[in-house]
């Protein structure tokens, strides 16, 4: 099977659809080192609108050197869901997708302390919901920006109620927001890129649900953050604008165990050079 990041010496790749319940399976993508490694595995877990490509240079990083799990959650168009399912938005929350990071983690037997969770976005709240209370148990986690909560301004939460074929012209209204009003599109040009190409990937349907449940749910991160008794390292960069740095902050002294890696660019967050941050973390939680 043809790996959609080129093939990287030395690692065997792989496409597994795990059941999670009875209506829903995810897509894991399976970058397996054909050599041991003395490296803790990675359970990799990306953002809202997120694909693959766009964290390319970091996968292929990360995977030349140890086994990686790379997890598309429910509202990716990977995931097949039973048409005949009547799915609510309850059904895209963060908490389901906590439940389904468990799961896959237990169906991979990655559930221990061993591994390494690795997440970005809402994928990386997801991550912290999953930690909470035990649930996975995981040697330790590093998150990009993770969201403490999400909004979105009166003026546009109209459109939460508009027909998911509606999402075409909502989708080119995204990508100008997002480069006039969160991304440094001048300074970072090739981020800007992926998250057009993200938005081109979306199933439309899906992203609604998941926009409605966490927004309309009015779903905060803050609860029972203080059972989380890992290491949890905290990335983020002053000039990304997707993310509030007062609350990336604050989620890093709430954790019992939580610190702050700060990098100099979003760009740098997506980048190989991020598995030095990663490894640097991985030897402290292990030595």
């Amino acid at each position: 099977m043809d790996s959609p990041i080129d093939e990287i010496k030395g690692v065997e790749y792989r496409e597994k659809m795990v059941a999670v319940d009875g209506a829903v399976r995810l897509k894991v993508m399976v970058f397996k080192q054909t050599a041991a490694q003395d490296k803790s595995p990675v359970l990799f877990v990306a953002g809202w609108v997120s694909s693959i490509p766009g964290w390319a240079p970091l996968i292929r990083a990360l995977a030349g050197e140890r086994d990686v799990y790379y997890l598309e959650t429910r509202e990716k168009s990977s995931a097949i869901i039973d048409p005949n399912a009547s799915l609510t938005d309850d059904d895209f929350s963060i908490y389901q997708n906590a439940a389904d990071i468990i799961k896959v983690s237990e169906h991979f037997k990655l559930n221990s302390p061993q591994t390494i969770a690795v997440g970005s976005s809402l994928g990386a709240t997801s991550l912290l919901e999953a930690l909470k209370k035990g649930g996975l148990k995981v040697g330790g986690a590093f998150l990009v920006g993770p969201n403490s909560e999400f909004t979105a301004p009166r003026s546009l939460l109209w459109m939460l109620s508009l027909p998911a074929s509606f999402y075409l012209p909502f989708k080119y209204f995204l990508i100008f927001y997002l480069r006039h009003f969160r991304v440094d599109a001048k300074k970072e040009p090739q981020q800007m890129q992926r998250y057009i190409q993200t938005f081109n990937t979306v199933e439309p349907k899906r992203l609604k649900h998941s926009a409605r449940s966490v927004i309309l749910g009015k779903y905060q991160v803050w609860l029972d953050l203080e059972t989380i008794r890992v290491p949890v390292a905290i990335a983020y960069a002053a000039s990304d604008k997707l993310h509030d740095l007062d609350n990336l902050l604050l989620i890093a002294r709430r954790l019992p165990f939580g610190k702050l890696n700060p990098c100099p660019t979003n760009l740098y967050m997506h980048s190989e050079k991020l598995l030095v941050d990663i490894n640097a973390f991985e030897r402290e939680i292990r030595y």
